[in-house]
């Protein structure tokens, strides 16, 4: 019995793993890979926000509802909009800016506007931006843990930041921790890009 409730799970995992690999992710190219962060030249792309108040780890789950009835169809087009990868958090002052990619198909002319006056939507300009890629949970320990490694890496490096970091999470709640896909990313400035 628990050889087969194992083989279940692991079946789970994998097809899950699977079609969390089939939504479209914000695209990028690598312009450079320095020990354990990748320099990424990230493609123009749209965001849909939310902005909240709150922890850490509350805010994904504050705004996740507004963006997900965006995207469902509480919009002017009463449209279904595919879900993307990764969800990005940023902090903002005191508050927290969560935001949803928006598939690559719309430009701010064909993207529904939202029906919430609590979602923005936002064109992002091309950005070269460093990243660290970290598996597991989604804690504020693991997520302070890995920025702090990153900005070790930078400090050590000839890149200068010039933002703050953003944490970006690949995957749905529901995939196993040890499954999950999670990055840091900071945006870089000067010249040498």
């Amino acid at each position: 019995m628990k050889h087969l409730v194992t083989t279940i799970l692991s079946m789970v995992c994998i097809t899950l793993s699977v079609s969390a690999q089939s939504i479209e992710s914000l695209g990028y190219s690598v312009v450079a890979s320095d020990g354990d962060i990748e320099i990424r030249k990230y493609e123009p792309h749209l965001l849909a926000s939310v902005r909240v108040a709150g922890d850490f780890e509350e805010a994904g789950s504050k705004a996740f509802r507004p963006l997900f009835k965006f995207i469902t169809g509480e919009n002017t087009s009463d449209a279904k909009i595919a879900m993307t990868a990764p969800v990005i958090q940023t902090s903002d002052a005191n508050e927290w800016l969560i935001s949803f990619v928006m598939p690559r198909e719309y430009d701010l002319e064909s993207l529904p506007v939202p029906a919430s006056a609590v979602v923005e939507v936002s064109s992002q300009p091309e950005i070269v931006m460093a990243a660290m890629e970290y598996s597991g949970g989604w804690s504020k320990k693991r997520y302070l843990q890995h920025e702090a490694l990153m900005k070790q890496a930078l400090a050590s490096g000839s890149y200068r930041s010039c933002g703050e970091p953003r944490w970006a999470r690949h995957n749905a709640p529901f995939t196993p921790w040890f499954l999950r896909k999670n990055e840091i990313l900071v945006p870089l400035c000067g010249s040498e890009m």
